[in-house]
C-alpha cells in the first residue's frame, strides 16, 4: 500500500456496497476514516430504483403509453430500513440511489424514521440522484440537512425524452430541480456519475448554469437554473461536505489541502458568461500536478 500511496494524486472517497456495512464499520474502528491522505472510507451505498432511460425509475403515476409500469423498485423496504438503521447507527454515511419521484419520497420518509429510531445527529445521509421529485419533496431535504448528490449533466440527455416517458406536465415539474432544491434548504453536491457520464466538472457547471441540451436554442425548465456561484459551490465546497471531507478540501483555507485549478478568464464576468471549457493547471497539496 505504501508504493501506491506514493504514486497517488486522486483523492478517493470509498462507499461500499450496504450489505456490508458491519466490515466496512470494522474497517473504520481498527483504521479510521482515512487509509492515508488520499484514500478515505465515506461509508455505505443501496439502490432503491433503476434509471429513466430504462423506465425503471420508481414513480407515483405510470409511464407514458405503458399504464402498468410505474418502474422499479430494485430492494425490499423493510431490509433496507434495517441495514440502513444499523449502518447509520455504527457510524457509517449512507447513501441511497433514487431517480423516480416515488423512490424519492419513500428515502424522505425513511430519514423520518431514522431520525426517529436513532436520534438527531450530523449524519449527512445522501440520496443520489434526487433526479424527478414529487410536488412538495424538495422542501423536505432541509428537514434533517439530506444531500441530495446530483449529476447537472444527465439533464443533457434527458430533456430529449423525459416527455416521451413521464409526460411533458411531468417532466417540467420535476427534473433535476437545483433551484428548488437549494430554495429548500438542501445540501445540493455536484458529481459526474462518470464514467456514465462526462467526468469534466467545467461541463457540469455549465450544464447546470445554462441547462441547454445540444441543439436547444432555450434553456430545459430555467426556473431551475443556478448562479456561476451556486454551480461552483456545489461541485467544491458542498462536494466536500457530502464527503465529510470539508475539513480537508473544498475550498482554499488555511488547515486544508491546496487542491485548485487555474482556468482562463480574465474576470469573474467574463467567466460567468462564457465558461471556460479547459485548465490551464492543476495543483495538488500545493504541487503542480498538470501540465
Amino acid at each position: 500500500m505504501g508504493s501506491l500511496y506514493g504514486k497517488m494524486i486522486l483523492r478517493v472517497c470509498l462507499f461500499f456496497p450496504m450489505p456490508t456495512w458491519s466490515r466496512v464499520s470494522d474497517l473504520i474502528s481498527e483504521h479510521g476514516r482515512s487509509l492515508s491522505q488520499w484514500i478515505h472510507l465515506g461509508g455505505v451505498k443501496a439502490f432503491l430504483d433503476g434509471s429513466l432511460g430504462s423506465s425503471s425509475a420508481l414513480f407515483h403515476e405510470p409511464y407514458e403509453g405503458d399504464p402498468d409500469n410505474y418502474g422499479l423498485q430494485m430492494t425490499d423496504l423493510d431490509s433496507l430500513l434495517n441495514r440502513t438503521l444499523e449502518s447509520d447507527k455504527s457510524g457509517l454515511q449512507v447513501a441511497i440511489h433514487a431517480i423516480g419521484d416515488k423512490a424519492n419520497d419513500i428515502l424522505l420518509d425513511m430519514v423520518d424514521k431514522i431520525v426517529d429510531l436513532n436520534g438527531a445527529k450530523d449524519r449527512r445521509f445522501r440520496i443520489e440522484h434526487a433526479q424527478h421529485l414529487a410536488p412538495g419533496a424538495a422542501n423536505r431535504f432541509g428537514k434533517h440537512g439530506t444531500i441530495a448528490s446530483v449529476q447537472p449533466d444527465h439533464l443533457l440527455d434527458d430533456a430529449d425524452h423525459a416527455w416521451s416517458k413521464i409526460g411533458v406536465e411531468r417532466s417540467e415539474r420535476s427534473s433535476y430541480t437545483f433551484r428548488s432544491l437549494l430554495d429548500g434548504g438542501a445540501q445540493l453536491a455536484f458529481g459526474s456519475d462518470w464514467p456514465i457520464s462526462d467526468i469534466n466538472p467545467l461541463q457540469a457547471i455549465r450544464s447546470a448554469v445554462f441547462r441547454k441540451p445540444p441543439g436547444w436554442e432555450v434553456p430545459w425548465i430555467p426556473a431551475e437554473r443556478l448562479t456561476l456561484d451556486e454551480s461552483l459551490k456545489a461541485h467544491t465546497m458542498s462536494a466536500a461536505y457530502a464527503c465529510f471531507l470539508d475539513h480537508a478540501v473544498g475550498s482554499l483555507s488555511e488547515g486544508k489541502y491546496a487542491d485548485f485549478v487555474v482556468v482562463p478568464s480574465t474576470s469573474w464576468d467574463e467567466f460567468s458568461s462564457d465558461l471556460p471549457g479547459h485548465v490551464l493547471a492543476t495543483y495538488v497539496s500545493g504541487r503542480q500536478a498538470y501540465p
